[in-house]
């Protein structure tokens, strides 16, 4: 992946090269001007990486599947987790986390978005970039001779799993790994896909793991963990009960309130 100060530098020579004025000149480029050639050249760098033919990777070990594999447990799990607490709980649960952390809830949600996007985009990096290897979807595909179905099936799951980054790619470049001045000053929302996209994502990415691992270590690989959702349900009934503990413990029943300082602060 190329830093911005490459995009930047190879957007100022095109633009200079096609008006014959500077740059950085305001007279010239105005920086809805720059953000256009800066986009122009980002589009054409990315569209000779996509038709270079891939290098052929390493083979992948068994030992390596494993780790991307639990990876891809990790993410699914934090996906999982949000879902739960940010999009499936209830009015009476949201009002809950709000009276209790105002600002804390709302803060972690939105750092979690970010992660799960930079998640998705990484995964299905190029599997060869810079003189480098990446841990991705595309390094396991193609540790598969290209007329195997195996591979087959892989890169057509791979392709699936390429349509939701497409779509929140630009989130990732410009707000994700590197903080694009244009696009914070004119507040643009970037990376919009649905959850209809995501889980298509998710799908094709249970589909894969379970496929290499197969064909690998020659058992299947489940990404979902059983037990976080039900972390998230313990999470909010525990937010429920210590809302009930304070009406008692704050309650009128003198007794009542004697029982509950008893129960956290045991006599000894």
């Amino acid at each position: 992946m190329r830093t911005e100060k490459q995009v930047q530098a190879a957007a100022a020579a095109a633009a200079e090269k096609a008006n014959g004025g500077k740059f950085t000149d305001p007279l010239f480029y105005k920086p809805e001007h720059q953000a256009f050639w800066r986009e122009v050249v980002r589009a054409a760098l990315d569209a000779a990486d996509a038709a270079r033919p891939a290098k052929p990777s390493t083979p992948v070990s068994k030992e390596e599947v494993q780790t991307f594999s639990e990876h891809c447990v990790y993410i699914r799990s934090v996906w999982v987790l949000m879902m739960r607490i940010w999009r499936d709980s209830t009015q009476d649960e949201r009002n809950l986390m709000e009276s209790i952390a105002p600002t804390f809830f709302a803060d972690v949600g939105q750092t979690l978005t970010e992660m799960m996007i930079i998640a998705a985009c990484r995964i299905t990096d190029r599997a060869a970039s810079g003189g480098n290897e990446n841990f991705t979807v595309e390094l396991f595909a193609n540790s598969f001779a290209s007329d195997a179905e195996t591979y087959k099936q892989l890169d057509g799951l791979h392709q699936r799993m390429k349509k939701l980054r497409e779509k929140i790619l630009p989130a990732r470049h410009k707000l994700g790994a590197h903080a694009d001045r244009d696009v914070i000053r004119k507040g643009q929302v970037l990376g919009h896909a649905s959850f209809e996209d995501w889980e298509e994502f998710w799908s094709a990415l249970k589909d894969f793991v379970r496929i290499v691992n197969e064909k690998t270590n020659g058992k299947p690989f489940e990404i979902d963990a059983g037990g976080v959702f039900g972390d998230a349900e313990m999470m909010l009934k525990a937010l429920q009960q210590s809302t009930h503990f304070e009406i008692l413990l704050n309650g009128s029943d003198a007794a009542v309130a004697d029982a509950c300082l008893d129960l956290v602060l045991p006599k000894g």
